[in-house]
């Protein structure tokens, strides 16, 4: 039978530790964590690999290499699990709990199944009511919920989600999620191809999504691959007006402008063949 494992983040340093519970609720944890898997996949008949640029269909699911904090749980699954330490039931919260998981093994094949765990899930920081005989009382004792699905499955070696968001809440995925730096900001900026009026105030309009998409966009090279007038050709192609001054692209001074701009530089805007409306793409994945 498997166990019931918790993995944690106490100051930021990743562990695992064991969920004691009884053989009879192992048993039950067992067939839900199986239901959930099987609703995880059902209809999926694709693996992608993820390069953190797309989303994926109905029918699609997300594959990486094994992270290395994800080690952690094909170590625990495959190791004496009474080697590793209990949680501390009296203090539940103060485990920084990240993720639940368990393991099956399917035709030779054993998974890791994975939960988020939130502080949302811990019963002792609300008030709830158990049954007592005839009437409810409170309850008082440490508990805690399962999740109503998993997030992702471990298997031969990779990491399989269908949300990038739920999937870095538990581990460190940076490589794959890159923003661009304070720096980098001042030197897309001094671009030869743009005009920005005040740096300053641009660095200080750029939250997640602008700096995501300008470390985009200084990877792949684009200001420099092609002359401004066939980019502001091909934006004004677009409906997207773009403002000139002494050749250069002038880069507006508001936020949302500013990521009109940045995803068409970044390939993010398209135009359907068919009814000629502009969409917002959220999807890099190539076509054919």
């Amino acid at each position: 039978m498997s166990n019931l494992f918790a993995f944690c983040k106490i100051h930021d340093r990743p562990t695992v530790k064991r969920v004691s519970v009884t053989a009879t609720v192992q048993s039950k944890i067992e067939g839900i964590f199986q239901a959930q898997a099987v609703s995880f996949l059902d209809g999926v008949t694709d693996e992608v690999d993820f390069a953190g640029d797309w989303k994926p269909d109905n029918d699609e699911i997300l594959v990486i290499d094994l992270p290395e904090e994800a080690t952690l749980l094909t170590g625990a699954v495959s190791a004496n699990a009474m080697s590793y330490p209990e949680i501390d039931a009296r203090n539940f919260l103060s485990e920084s709990i990240k993720a639940l998981f368990t393991s099956i093994e399917i035709a030779g094949t054993r998974q890791v199944l994975i939960q988020n765990f939130s502080a949302n899930q811990i019963l002792a920081r609300r008030f709830s009511l158990m049954l007592d005989g005839n009437s409810f009382k409170e309850l008082t004792d440490p508990a805690f919920t399962l999740d109503n699905y998993i997030v992702a499955i471990i298997q031969d070696g990779k990491l399989k989600f269908k949300s990038f968001h739920n999937i870095k809440r538990i581990f460190e995925l940076n490589q794959f999620y890159s923003e661009a730096t304070n720096e980098q900001l001042e030197a897309f900026c001094g671009n030869s191809h743009l005009h920005v009026d005040d740096v300053q105030a641009f660095k200080e309009l750029a939250d997640q999504n602008i700096r995501k998409m300008v470390h985009a966009i200084i990877k792949t090279s684009v200001l420099d691959s092609y002359p401004v007038e066939d980019i502001a050709e091909k934006a004004g192609s677009l409906g997207l007006d773009i403002a000139m001054k002494n050749g250069r692209i002038v880069v507006p001074n508001d936020r949302k402008s500013i990521k009109e701009l940045l995803r068409f530089l970044d390939d993010g805007i398209y135009e359907a063949a068919l009814t000629a409306k502009k969409y917002i793409t959220n999807s890099k994945r190539p076509f054919g």
